[in-house]
């Protein structure tokens, strides 16, 4: 792997001599691809474009970060500032690097996203933007190219499955009792935190090599964090959409028009007072204890996008919850 790495910096020296400005621009599209983007983007569609469409780009969402991480913790591959002081990082990243998330998220979510909408236009242009984000890493010096082409190639395999399974999968949950789709949401967000937890306790007494350390900065790349937020995002969204579903059905998510801005400001600041608010009030360094509020930080991110939001919306007449008398599963969104 290091023989390979070495080979691999000259791809990031290549892109960085191009200059800072394309750095700059490299810098604004990997936002695309990030985390909080991703917080602010999913619900947009639940709330204000299709409510179904919304759910699965999110299954989507925390299906590749949940796997990601996974491979991530497995592999332990450095960053190329991590090995080289002649790569210059453009932005700060604590977790180890292969495979990419920026590829293998953005292919997951942006490629779903396109093909709900069933426009060839929309395929390309999510394709050109997934291309873009995965390019952005080698420019800012935080990917290998290795990195990038795993993440691509794990995205698309998710991509497949999902395509294959979704259909089937939602016919037999739709024939679950509400109880025992609370309870497959909790487990299986368990189970997202399991994975990571296992692969890190295999990894036995581990250490990050000196010359990565010298380089790296200040890093963390055996937490637990990314699966906590995971796995609470997780059962949140599916418990609160459940919820939501069976004892009062579904937001209609094409009511009204100015409607749809409040709805989307309304949510997004109940969001950030969750994200935001509750990350500063819990604290980071209690161990357990703080592993469960992060859990519960996000599991209460979730619930408000998937269930308590919707609930708000119609209360202030901003937003219509119909019973949902039959499942859809396939979506365009329109």
């Amino acid at each position: 792997m290091d023989v390979v790495n070495q080979a691999e910096l000259a791809v990031n020296a290549f892109f960085q001599a191009l200059g800072g400005g394309l750095q700059s621009i490299m810098g604004i599209i990997t936002l695309l691809g990030s985390e909080i983007f991703y917080i602010l983007f999913m619900p947009t569609i639940y709330w204000c474009v299709d409510a179904w469409a919304g759910l699965r780009i999110g299954v989507m969402l925390l299906s590749s970060a949940c796997f990601n991480g996974f491979f991530k913790v497995l592999l332990k591959g450095p960053r190329p500032y991590w090995i080289s002081d002649k790569i210059v990082p453009g932005v700060h990243e604590s977790s180890f690097g292969i495979p990419s998330g920026h590829a293998m998220n953005s292919t997951a979510v942006w490629g779903w996203s396109a093909l709900e909408t069933k426009n060839r236009r929309v395929i390309w242009a999510a394709g050109i933007l997934v291309l873009l984000i995965s390019i952005s890493r080698l420019v800012l010096g935080v990917h290998f190219l290795s990195d990038v082409l795993l993440g691509l190639v794990l995205g698309i395999a998710l991509l497949l499955v999902f395509n294959k399974i979704n259909r089937p999968l939602g016919a037999w949950l739709k024939k679950q009792t509400l109880t025992n789709q609370l309870l497959l949401a909790f487990f299986s967000s368990l189970f997202i935190i399991g994975l990571s937890a296992m692969v890190m306790a295999l990894s036995g007494d581990w250490q990050m090599p000196a010359e990565w350390a010298a380089r790296a900065g200040e890093v963390d790349p055996l937490s637990l964090e990314g699966a906590l937020m995971t796995g609470g995002l997780w059962f949140g969204m599916l418990g609160g959409f459940a919820w939501l579903r069976i004892r009062r059905g579904v937001i209609q998510s094409n009511f009204g028009t100015w409607q749809r801005i409040l709805r989307y400001l309304v949510g997004i600041a109940g969001v950030m007072v969750l994200y935001a608010g509750l990350g500063s009030l819990f604290p980071d360094n209690l161990g357990l204890i703080s592993a469960v509020l992060r859990y519960f930080r996000y599991f209460l991110i979730g619930l408000w996008i998937a269930c308590l939001s919707p609930l708000l919306f119609e209360k202030l007449k901003i937003g219509r919850i119909e019973p949902d008398f039959e499942t859809r599963t396939t979506a365009p969104m329109t």
